[in-house]
């Protein structure tokens, strides 16, 4: 019998079991703002991130009326998360992102705001606002981050060092009471082995309360594309890709859960890498060579 996530890796559900006593749905929405970082970074296509189920629709009620239905089919739970996560989710004009968020936060399934955004589109005053519209309810604020490495964050077109990142870490830490994500890219150009399994033991060193990880995808129209096409990117394999994840989390305390393991660009936008299977079967070989190899998080945690 094959072993649930949690004897490998602390997972998103067996934490929203204890936490909150059930599984929450979560429904995907977008403030149509634009990315402060211009050109974007080189993996980035916003197309390829917008949910289907809320394509066409403007403001966020439109979008909450639209694909509400949807989430309510798929996930059998009262409790949901408003999820904003194209583009960067807090920048723009305060009171803009004020109403948009309150619309969400006006329905009562929603208990949790999560918003992913670019920690230099953090600042004492949005915190403040968020504060304001969450009332009673949570709010999670997951910070793309990618790698501590300042040279791959220049190649990558980040738009930020570390440094920044770090600043932001800190406001939200000693100001708040959000739960802070941070998300990561395994298989970023001209990182080693070694390079990925530093910015996780960095990771660790911080203590985020939860990591969004995934490997590096080529999307159409993007500076990544034509890097691929001119032979100056290889995409992982899966099996490579499960090598590194597999130790990259064994350097994690098992305090961080782990929201995500694999992403999947929307089809008509995904170049490369093709890997053949779906995430049930990613996940049954995973925990393969993690079991074959004697992997879990934070095997190599050195306290």
């Amino acid at each position: 019998m094959e072993k649930h996530s949690k004897y490998y890796y602390s997972d998103i559900l067996s934490f929203m079991k204890v936490k909150y006593g059930k599984k929450l749905g979560k429904i995907g929405l977008t403030l149509h703002t634009p990315c402060p970082n211009d050109p974007p970074c080189i993996f980035c296509n916003k197309d390829s991130f917008i949910p289907q189920t809320i394509k066409g629709a403007v403001t966020v009620k439109e979008q909450m009326e639209q694909g509400f239905p949807y989430v309510k089919r798929k996930y059998p739970t009262d409790s949901f998360i408003a999820y904003f996560q194209d583009n960067t989710s807090t920048y723009g004009e305060i009171n803009y992102l004020s109403e948009s968020f309150e619309t969400a936060l006006s329905y009562p399934e929603i208990k949790i705001l999560a918003l992913s955004t670019r920690p230099d589109s953090i600042y004492p005053e949005l915190l403040d606002m968020l504060k304001t519209v969450a009332k009673d309810k949570e709010v999670w604020l997951e910070l793309g981050l990618q790698s501590v490495h300042d040279e791959t964050l220049k190649t990558i077109n980040r738009g930020h060092l570390y440094a920044s990142f770090m600043k932001a870490f800190k406001m939200i830490r000693e100001n708040t009471d959000f739960l802070i994500g941070v998300h990561l890219i395994i298989g970023l150009p001209g990182e080693t082995d070694e390079m990925i399994y530093d910015t996780f033991r960095e990771i660790n060193r911080i203590k985020p309360d939860y990591v969004k990880i995934h490997h590096l995808q080529v999307v159409k129209r993007t500076e990544l594309e034509r890097m691929y096409a001119d032979g100056k990117y290889t995409p992982l394999t899966a099996d490579k890709y499960i090598e590194l994840f597999s130790n990259a989390v064994s350097y994690l305390d098992r305090s961080i859960v782990i929201q995500r393991i694999i992403s999947r660009a929307h089809s008509d936008q995904l170049i490369a890498p093709k890997w053949g299977f779906i995430n049930e079967e990613f996940k049954h070989k995973l925990f393969e060579y993690m079991d074959k190899q004697g992997i879990y998080q934070s095997k190599n945690v050195i306290s």
